[in-house]
């Protein structure tokens, strides 16, 4: 088992049974929708060090707004 599992297992042992609903249903999510997951796993790097992480941050940010327009373009047609 890698660390990282490792210290997820040891968390949820010590979790409030309530958070443990919330971690099972994003985990869900993640196995559904490769889009989301890799989408999540930007922003939690993002976080981890947002000064590293400006120029990423800025092209993410970008990119959204763009879509937004395209989208907001698409159904004023």
């Amino acid at each position: 088992m890698s660390e990282l599992r490792a210290e997820a297992v040891n968390l949820m042992k010590i979790m409030p049974e309530e958070y443990l609903f919330a971690i099972v249903q994003y985990a869900q999510d993640f196995l559904k929708d490769k889009e989301y997951a890799e989408e999540q796993m930007k922003l939690a790097k993002f976080q981890s060090d947002p000064k590293k992480y400006e120029d990423e941050i800025n092209e993410f940010v970008n990119g959204w707004i763009k879509e937004t327009h395209n989208e907001e373009r698409a159904n004023k047609k």
